[in-house]
């Protein structure tokens, strides 16, 4: 009696270790497909990149690395729109938004 507790609980053991790893590797394959949608999707809308400044038109070089590296491009997946800035509107835009940030807080403390 007491041995056929003992291998019905290995027995159920290994099972448990079958399944879990069974769903360790279901799970694996469902992360990577996601992870290939999502690049998948993401290459699409680089096709979308313009060639110039949304704000100046200021023309960039994809095949420019100093250019790539520089510029900042900002996604609406929701829009499915890439939009594309050069360093000096970026910078630019950057310091109207903390100036905007720092009025509102001046206002919030009178």
């Amino acid at each position: 009696m007491f041995l056929s507790l003992i291998l019905e609980k290995i027995n159920n053991s290994v099972y448990n270790i079958q399944m879990s790893n069974n769903l360790k590797r279901k799970l694996k394959r469902k992360k990577k497909r996601q992870a290939q949608k999502e690049l998948t999707a993401k290459v699409s809308l680089f096709g979308r990149l313009g060639d110039q400044c949304l704000v100046c038109a200021k023309p960039f070089d994809k095949k420019d690395r100093e250019q790539v590296m520089s510029w900042s491009v900002v996604v609406k997946k929701e829009e499915n729109q890439v939009n594309l800035y050069c360093p000096d509107c970026w910078n630019k835009a950057a310091e109207i938004v903390d100036d905007f940030k720092k009025r509102v807080e001046e206002r919030n403390d009178h």
